[in-house]
């Protein structure tokens, strides 16, 4: 904070104790967050909910292995279901 930070990725966000800990955090550091890391689409509204929170990233967008083997119509159907539900 002393360096100017106003936003903040919280990664491993599930390993680090999720929105229970971000939460925590969030009452005590006046900076936006990005949480990633055990994120997915079961639990991106609980992230979303949190005020200080202003997106979240997850893996399960983008699997690499559909990358890899280039299923891109599995993949852009994954990412219009994550834009989906978070809208």
């Amino acid at each position: 904070m002393e360096m100017g930070l106003r936003t903040l990725k919280f990664f491993p966000a599930e390993p680090s104790g999720g929105v229970g800990m971000l939460k925590a955090l969030t009452a005590v550091y006046p900076v936006k967050f990005m949480p990633t890391g055990g994120v997915s689409l079961k639990n991106v509204d609980d992230y979303l909910s949190i005020k200080s929170v202003l997106a979240c990233g997850g893996t399960w967008m983008v699997p690499t292995n559909l990358i890899d083997e280039g299923r891109w119509e599995e993949l852009g159907q994954l990412v219009k279901d994550a834009v989906a539900h978070v809208n």
